[in-house]
Parts: C-alpha cells; sequence; structure tokens
C-alpha cells in the first residue's frame, strides 16, 4: 500500500478556499519562517558589530578619564616644574666660577683636627668636566675612632660649599681605623653669570655618638660619647703636655688613688702608668679631666664645628675590669 503524494501547488492554489485555522497556522508558519531567515541573515552581523561599538565605547570613556585626570593635574605639575628649574638653575648659579681647592683643603684640615683626627693624605686629583659643571675631587686618608670619623664625614657634608662624599673604605690601623674617601667639590663651566639666591636648604643629617657604641671596640673599652655645647675658645698658645700628644683611645682607666683629700685617676698608656688629677689635660682636643669617680672618670673636650665655633663635649672613660 503506498502513501499518496503531496501535491504542494495544488495545496497552495487551493489556499484561499482553506478553513481559517488552516490560514492562520500558514501565516504563522511563513512568519516564522521569515524571523529565522532575517536574523539570521541579516539581524546577527548588526549584532555582533554592536557588542565590538559598545565594547570600543567603554574602553574610550576610560581613556577619556584617565585624560581628564591627568589634564586636570597639568597645571600642578607645569608650576612644580617650574620651580624645579628655578631651584636648580640657582643651585647652579651658586657654585663658584673658580676653583676653591684651598679652601675646602683648609675645612677638611679643620674638621679632621676638631674631631681628633690624624691626616694620614691628601691628593687633589685632575678635574672632571661634566655637562653642566666641573668636578673637583680630592682623595682624602684620615686615621681615627670610629665615632670621630663617622663626625668627620658628617661634617663634610654640613660645609657652606657644595661637597660629596664617595668610594668610602674602612680598614684597621692598629688599635684605630683609617678611612680612605673621595671627596668632590663642584664650579660653574662659565665663569659669567649673576649669583643666585641662597638655597633653603632642609635639616642636614648630623652624627651625633652619644648613646652609640663602637662596633669595633669591645664594650668593657667603649668611649662613652655626649653631645656638644657652645663654649669659649681654647688657648690656642698654651704649650701642650705629654698626655696630649695621644688619642684619648689609648687611655685605659686602671684605677684611683687617694692622697688626704686629693683623688687622683690611674690610666695605663702604651705600657706606661699616669697619675692624672681634676683639671689635668688628657688627649688632642684639649680635653681636661672633670671629675673621678670608681668606675669611671669624666673628661671635656673643645672641638670647632662647621662654622668655626668651638663646642664642649663630655667624654667619659670607664673603668677596665680585667686590668
Amino acid at each position: 500500500m503506498s502513501l499518496p503524494r503531496l501535491d504542494l501547488y495544488a495545496l497552495t492554489h487551493h489556499a484561499a478556499t482553506w478553513p481559517l485555522p488552516g490560514k492562520v497556522l500558514l501565516g504563522c508558519a511563513l512568519a516564522g519562517l521569515a524571523l529565522v531567515v532575517g536574523n539570521s541573515v541579516v539581524l546577527a552581523p548588526s549584532r555582533e558589530r554592536l557588542q565590538v561599538l559598545q565594547a570600543q565605547e567603554v574602553a574610550l570613556q576610560q581613556a577619556l578619564a584617565q585624560k581628564a585626570d591627568l589634564a586636570s593635574s597639568l597645571e600642578r605639575r607645569s608650576h612644580e616644574a617650574q620651580a624645579l628649574r628655578a631651584r636648580v638653575g640657582g643651585l647652579f648659579r651658586q657654585l663658584s666660577a673658580e676653583s676653591d681647592m684651598p679652601g675646602l683643603l683648609e675645612d677638611i684640615d679643620r674638621l679632621a683636627a676638631g674631631n681628633g683626627l690624624l691626616v694620614d693624605g691628601v691628593k687633589v686629583l685632575d678635574e672632571q668636566p661634566q655637562p653642566f659643571y666641573i668636578e673637583a675631587p680630592v682623595q682624602i686618608g684620615v686615621v681615627g675612632t670610629y665615632h670621630d670619623l663617622a663626625t668627620f664625614v658628617s661634617g663634610l657634608g654640613g660645609l657652606a660649599r657644595i661637597v660629596t662624599v664617595h668610594d668610602l673604605a674602612l680598614a684597621s690601623d692598629g688599635a684605630l681605623l683609617r678611612l680612605e674617601l673621595l671627596a668632590k667639590t663642584y664650579r660653574r663651566l662659565s665663569p659669567h653669570g649673576e649669583p643666585g639666591p641662597v638655597t633653603q636648604w632642609g635639616p642636614r643629617f648630623a652624627y651625633n655618638a652619644a648613646s652609640l657604641r663602637d662596633p669595633f671596640q669591645p664594650p668593657a673599652l667603649q668611649v662613652e660619647y655626649a653631645p656638644g655645647k657652645p663654649a669659649p675658645a681654647p688657648d690656642l698658645s698654651r704649650q701642650r703636655g705629654l698626655l696630649e700628644s695621644l688619642p684619648i683611645e689609648h687611655f685605659e682607666m686602671v684605677g684611683t688613688l687617694s692622697r688626704g683629700a686629693q683623688r687622683f685617676v690611674l690610666l695605663r698608656a702604651a705600657s706606661s702608668l699616669h697619675r692624672v688629677a681634676i683639671g689635668d689635660y688628657l688627649g688632642p682636643n684639649h680635653g681636661r679631666v672633670t671629675a673621678i669617680h670608681d668606675g669611671h672618670v669624666e673628661l671635656a673636650e673643645l672641638f670647632p664645628d662647621e662654622q668655626g665655633a668651638w663646642l664642649q663635649r663630655s667624654r667619659t672613660l670607664v673603668l677596665n675590669v680585667n686590668s
């Protein structure tokens, strides 16, 4: 038995005579077919293009927000750049047009003497021209204690002229330390130009050895430091005594001695024993003994600061219990 063949032509040719439900069903089928074909052929590419444009819109909005933030800070950045250029220009105009190496060497000698250091060598090196200035380097070698060397380096940074410190090398030199460093001062390339306004520097670092220990000495041999205070200048014409030729670090307190109401401290240096009373001078920095106790002795030293004024610094020698 065979099924009857579906004649579409006849079916559609007599569609006008279909009952109403058939006509509605055919219209819905044709509308659905048109919708599916239109969506896949016409709307799908447009929808993908719309998604791409929406993503580009979000990216452009983010870029616009960033540009707006940058534009809002542009004026402030411009003022900061102008102020920085003015400051740098003022610094360059403050540089000396001529070499000031003799003045730098005098400052180095004064700082070393003020901190009880021995200048072991000074070598002025060739000047090094740079794009905007000329470097004038000098190699320095000094010998002393750890705290005195640190105060010396700090003092170089506090000089009136611009001085930078480079290539520090620390080595043992018997009971003391030897410091090698390269100091550089600067001058302008051209001798012409008006001096710039004095730049207001921020607070500089000043080394203070108070309450700090020397990492190169055992605790029993530590020499205590105290910050300096203004004091009258010493009598530089006074004849120095024998005990003033030795650094304080070479002295070791080994005991005390009394004779009636007078009291003495016994100090050992270079295998020799010395009896020192209150008021006696000790060390190269115009130090005088101010108090003698059972466990320590107090001294007051005088040394010049970076501006040449004199300061008094208290130091303490502690009794060596192993002596």
